[in-house]
């Protein structure tokens, strides 16, 4: 489990805090949720210089991720600069608003020497209110999620697919600002992996995945060939990204693997999905369409989570007298998506359909994602740089005939979000990525702590 640091900090002068030493018990004993919620490396009352330098000792060892100033009443703000001399971690400073205790005015104290020598931080000012302490988790979430992508690796297979410019990243940007690698892979790498699958695995998963579903079409060139292939290329992508100790992958697919081998809709599905032959499973983050960004988008999203499915999505259309959008992906969505209360899963809801392209045979998984809240997100880049678009969404039934104008085969959604043209005149990627739940406060947060700039449609 990861760590946190809980550095409790008070009044240097003795007389004071023993006159306040019932206010700071009081408040260390409201911090329980906070024990029982994560694994904390926490300090005593802490009043000098002295001590801060043993603290930081410990908190080093103990390899904590963030570190929460705790300020129960008027602290030194010395304390709050000499612990970022020694640990260099997202820091939170939190308080109380009790007029008796002097909090607020050590927090400031504290915030502003901060600024002072350039250490970013956050400030709640009363952690006691259920908003405070969400936005408290928020940030835990948010720091934890920069030190989880530190190191990670996107395994890219094929280039550029059907010209789609925002698709492509900067490698050496990527590293400098999210810490994250690239290694490219060229698609025959799957291709000759999935002729290797054992036939059994094969034919078992084949059958879980026919049963599964709601329905089943063949025709055209969809045959239980194709079929074959594509749960081929699904465990081929599961084992080649443990052989290759990959984090999360994007696939070109078109038109390489479409037309000359199978389209991927079945890998793309199942990877990002949680339900597996065996049950429950992590989710393997694979975007569509070499897409880096969204695959970025998607892990980051994941990861805010605790291992929730992503999804990347086309922006279909925008009703404007109904101010609903309507999103689909052209093969694919996480099954997760289309749950009902009989089936979590979501696999049922699906009806597996002969594709509308691809020389080389394949399915769709044609569904209607279910109501939900959701959390939409994308990095995009302007001039070279990155900024966030965040949005937070309900999916909605659609009314008979409202998602007719979208192709019948395509998996899709109805989404209702305060974005209307303001977000159309802005938004830098026909690509959006999403999550069920609200995750807007863990992505401002992770934005803050990278100084990447963000809108919030909220």
């Amino acid at each position: 489990m990861s760590k946190i640091g809980l550095l409790n900090i008070a009044d240097s002068r003795e007389d004071f805090l023993e006159v306040r030493k019932s206010l700071i018990l009081e408040e260390l004993e409201s911090l329980r949720w906070l024990r029982e919620a994560y694994d904390l490396v926490e300090s005593d009352i802490i009043t000098t210089e002295k001590d801060i330098k043993k603290f930081a000792r410990l908190a080093a060892d103990e390899k904590i991720e963030c570190l929460l100033i705790h300020i129960p009443i008027w602290a030194d703000p010395i304390l709050s600069i000499k612990i970022q001399n020694f640990i260099k971690v997202p820091i939170l400073i939190m308080g109380n608003d009790k007029p008796e205790t002097s909090s607020i005015v050590g927090m400031l104290g504290a915030g502003g020497a901060l600024n002072q020598v350039g250490c970013e931080h956050v400030r709640v000012f009363d952690h006691r209110e259920s908003r405070a302490r969400a936005d408290i988790i928020a940030f835990i979430k948010a720091a934890l999620a920069v030190n989880t992508l530190k190191g990670q690796v996107l395994g890219m297979f094929g280039s550029r697919s059907l010209g789609i410019f925002t698709t492509v990243a900067d490698p050496a940007q990527l590293q400098r600002l999210f810490d994250v690698d690239v290694k490219y892979f060229d698609q025959l790498e799957l291709v000759e992996q999935a002729k290797t699958m054992d036939p059994s695995k094969v034919s078992a998963y084949k059958e879980w995945f026919v049963e599964s579903t709601g329905s089943l079409e063949y025709g055209g060139l969809f045959t239980e060939d194709a079929l074959d292939r594509q749960i081929r290329s699904f465990l081929a992508t599961e084992d080649f990204t443990a052989k290759k100790e990959l984090d999360f992958v994007c696939v070109k697919c078109q038109q390489e693997l479409s037309d000359g081998y199978t389209s991927q809709c079945v890998a793309h599905m199942l990877s990002n999905g949680t339900a597996d032959i065996g049950g429950k499973k992590d989710a393997l983050v694979h975007a569509c369409e070499s897409d880096v960004d969204g695959a970025l988008t998607m892990k980051l999203l994941n990861i805010l989570s605790e291992g929730k499915a992503t999804a990347l999505l086309d922006i279909r259309y925008y009703d404007r007298t109904k101010k609903v959008w309507a999103f689909a992906n052209c093969g694919a969505i996480a099954s997760d998506f289309f749950f009902t209360k009989e089936d979590e899963t979501g696999l049922s809801s699906i009806a597996v359909v002969p594709h509308i392209f691809g020389k080389a045979g394949g399915c769709a998984l044609s569904a209607v994602m279910k109501e939900q809240p959701i959390t939409m997100a994308r990095f995009c880049r302007k001039n070279g740089e990155y900024w966030l678009a965040i949005l937070k969404g309900e999916v909605k039934t659609p009314e008979s005939g409202e998602l007719d104008k979208i192709t019948s085969v395509f998996p899709k959604g109805l989404i209702k979000t305060s974005a209307g043209d303001d977000f159309l005149d802005v938004f830098d990627s026909n690509h959006l990525h999403i999550v069920a739940g609200d995750y807007t406060l863990e992505l401002k947060h992770f934005c803050a702590l990278k100084k990447i700039p963000f809108k919030i449609w909220d």
